[in-house]
Parts: structure tokens; sequence; C-alpha cells
């Protein structure tokens, strides 16, 4: 072995490399950038719940409420009616409705079944605030009023799985179908296939709807396949109706589709793909609702994640399969995922009409 030409190859890398700002961006920026944005949601986020409490004017239920505070619990003062509701869109975890009586306070507990974790640390702060405030406003030969629970979504069934498989069935679809298509219209492009569409008769936005519906048969294939076996081979439990969870990852994908043809048009190599994944696949991971509430991110970070296509469908596939809504609910949700893809194709058609201009 000669360590002279070994050296000479490795020389040869490191200066390759050196020239390619976008590889030392990937291997230098980008994981700065990550561990800065973990560190933010990290140290920003909050992390209380919300529970509404309608309940009687009171001293026992006023000490009740403050003991809930005390214990990081963020209440809201509503009607039973209200209440309940606050709980069923999703945007508290538990709803509980108190009356006083002479012999202390009755409860009736309605939980957000749709996420387990949440709905048992609701449960047990609830529990520990009742004994708190019984063991303080009345006499000691009294006892905590029993607790009554009922799901308002969801079921005591409901398992971590359950809580994160629609969003995971959204992740993978989009992850995987950009990635397939930002690779293969790259490699039509370096193999000249582009170049010979467009001295054809063809329109630009024929090639790019073309390509589009190409890539989206085997998307729509792909979704099919993953709803089916999270549901009956993995038994993830779903109380709403599957063609519209399928409906509703077709169209995220087709969003993905034409943002991989827009993207790849700005890469050279496949590696230079690869590159666009910390951009596009690690922001929305993170700030889309997978790993934390999207409520409980800092708030800047917050509107960040309300632009995000994949938050959008996160929330439209977690309202179908955990909460049972059907689409009259989700008529934004679909408007922001049909307009990110329509926003895409038209980028798509843009970039390519410019680069074989």
């Amino acid at each position: 072995m000669s360590w002279q030409r070994v050296l000479a190859i490795t020389v040869r890398i490191i200066r390759q490399i050196r020239r390619d700002r976008r590889t030392l961006a990937l291997i230098f920026l980008a994981p700065i950038v990550i561990l800065s944005l973990l560190g933010y949601v990290y140290r920003g986020s909050a992390h209380t719940v919300t529970l509404v409490v309608s309940a009687p004017e009171s001293p026992l239920t006023e000490r009740f409420v403050a003991t809930l505070s005390d214990l990081s619990v963020q209440v809201e003062r509503l009607p039973a009616d209200r209440a309940v509701d606050r709980v069923r869109s999703g945007h508290a975890a538990g709803a509980l409705v108190l009356s006083a009586g002479n012999t202390g306070l009755t409860a009736q507990l309605f939980l957000d079944g749709s996420q387990p974790g949440r709905a048992r640390q609701i449960a047990a702060v609830v529990n520990q605030a009742l004994a708190r405030t019984t063991m303080e406003q009345l006499p000691s030969a009294a006892r905590p009023p029993q607790l009554e629970i009922d799901y308002v979504t969801g079921s005591p069934q409901f398992d971590e799985l359950d809580t994160f498989a629609p969003v995971f069935i959204g992740f993978f679809a989009f992850f995987f179908v950009f990635l397939l298509t930002s690779v293969s219209f790259l490699r039509e492009r370096l193999q000249g296939s582009i170049e010979r569409l467009v001295v054809s008769p063809l329109d630009r936005a024929e090639i790019a709807v073309g390509y589009m519906l190409g890539f989206a048969f085997y998307a729509l294939i792909q979704s099919i396949v993953m709803v089916l076996f999270t549901v009956y081979v993995l038994r993830v439990h779903t109380v709403g109706s599957l063609w519209l969870v399928i409906v509703l990852t077709v169209i995220l994908t087709l969003g993905a589709v034409n943002l991989g043809i827009f993207l790849s048009t700005f890469a050279r190599t496949e590696l230079q793909v690869v590159q666009f994944i910390p951009l596009v696949i690690s922001l929305q991971g993170l700030l889309s609702g997978i790993i934390w509430p999207v409520e409980t991110l800092p708030r800047p970070l917050q509107w960040i994640s309300r632009v995000l296509p994949l938050t959008w469908a996160n929330d439209a596939l977690r309202a179908v399969m955990l909460r049972g809504q059907g689409l009259e609910d989700l008529g934004a949700h679909v408007l922001v995922l049909v307009i990110f893809a329509v926003l895409m194709l038209v980028l798509a058609m843009t970039t390519l009409r410019r680069e074989v201009a």
C-alpha cells in the first residue's frame, strides 16, 4: 500500500467537499440549527395542561380551583355544556363539572381519551386536588368525593400507539414520497428526459402535471397500504372513517410530490437532494405536533408550525382517527393541504420553465 496515493485521494476528497457549500452547510450548520431548535423548544415550551371547570361559586370550589393552579394546571371557567365541547374539539385535556353539597364535592370528569398519557395525568391531578381540598376545607371525617370519569373522545382502551399512529402515517407518507419524487425527478433531468420532453409539443404545465400524476399513482398505493396495515395489522384503534384518512393522506402526498419536483430543480446530484431533508423533513417533524403539542411550543415556533402542511395533516388525521370527526369538521384543514399542493405545483412549473428556458 502506498500512503502517498492514499494521501492524494484524501486530499482530493477534502478539496471536493470544501468547494461544495451545500455539503459544508449540511455538515456544520444543519446540526447546530437543529440542536438550537431542540434547546429552544425544551427550554421555552409550556408543559401545563388545560382543564375546563364548571362549578358554582363557593369557597369550597374556589379553593379547589386554586389547588389545581398550584399543581400546574391551567384552569378555564365555562358552563358545563361549553366545557365538554372544549374537550370534544381537542382544545382542553378535560372538563370537570363540580357541584357542592353539605357533604362535600361531587365531581364528574370528562376526558379527551385520544391522548391516554395526558388523560391519566389529568385524572391523577384532579384526584389529588380533590383530596387536598377536602382535607383543608371539610371535617377530618369527610372523604374526598368519588370521581366519575367519562370519555368524550377515544376510550380507555386507547394506548400510546393509538395516539401516535395518525401522525406517523402523515409523517412517513410525506417523507418517503418527497424523497422518491425528488430523487426520481433529478434522475430524469440528468438522463436528459426533461429536455427531450421540452422540445416536444408538450406544454410545461403538461410535463409537470404528468410527472405529478405518475408519482401520485404510487403515493396513492402507498397511502392505502400504510393506512390498512396500521389499522388491521398493528390493530390501531380508529373511531373515524378510513376513507377520509386515506383521502387526507393522498392530498398530503400530492403536496409532497410537487415539493419534491420543485426542490429537485435546485439539485445537481442525489447528495444535494438529501441535503434538503434537514430543512424540509426535520423542521416539520419537530414542529408539526409529532413530539410536542403545538400549543405548548414557544409562541414564535407556534407561528411557524401553523404554516407547515404536516401540522394541518397531523391535526386532521388525529381528529378523524381519535375523535371521529368527519369531512364537514375539517374544511379548513383540507383547504390548507389543497392550497399547499397547488402552490407547489405552480412553483414546480415555474422553476421547470426557468431551467429549460
